[in-house]
């Protein structure tokens, strides 16, 4: 009788160990779709991300947008890494690298596109993809809901510059 009890001591023991842990770390809302104003889609782009957490702290946020310009079809790629203080954290640190993939349409007719003062140059390419490299703010709640985003962007291709972007969208 005594093994048995001892037995059933310890399962019960991880089980309410098990339970314990899952309350410690809230569920996390992972997606965001979101608008973004002058950033990386050029004048705007329609985004999605997804969170993967590494820690309580850091996260690793993945996106995908897209926008079309004057016959120019804009797609923004980006990797982006969250800092904040603690898994409760709405607050966060973002920052990131991506690529900005523009593909002209066969309705393009010249070889150069201006967007925010950055001149994309289609002379010998079907494709143009400069890099981009983001430092800015991240408000988003772990239960979800509004999220908003504001950062610094450094364009770097044919020429440099700086710029900023400005997102507003919905975490589910």
């Amino acid at each position: 009788m005594k093994p048995i009890l001892t037995a059933l001591l310890f399962l019960f023991g991880f089980k309410a160990i098990a339970q314990d842990s899952t309350l410690t770390q809230p569920y996390l809302k992972k997606n965001s779709i979101y608008a973004e104003l002058l950033g990386n889609g050029g004048v705007y782009s329609i985004n999605y991300d997804r969170i993967f957490q590494l820690s309580n702290q850091i996260k690793i946020v993945p996106r995908v947008g897209f926008s079309t310009l004057e016959d120019v079809l804009i797609f923004p790629l980006e990797a982006n890494l969250l800092l904040s203080k603690s898994s409760t954290s709405k607050n966060f640190f973002e920052t990131g690298i991506g690529l900005t993939v523009l593909k002209p349409l066969s309705g393009f007719s010249g070889q150069l596109l201006t967007i925010n003062g950055y001149d994309y140059n289609f002379h010998h390419n079907t494709v143009n993809t400069p890099v981009m490299i983001r430092a800015g703010f991240r408000h988003q709640k772990p239960t979800g809901g509004l999220m908003y985003r504001t950062g610094a962007l450094l364009i770097t291709g044919d020429e440099t510059l700086l710029t900023v972007g400005i997102g507003l969208g919905y975490t589910f």
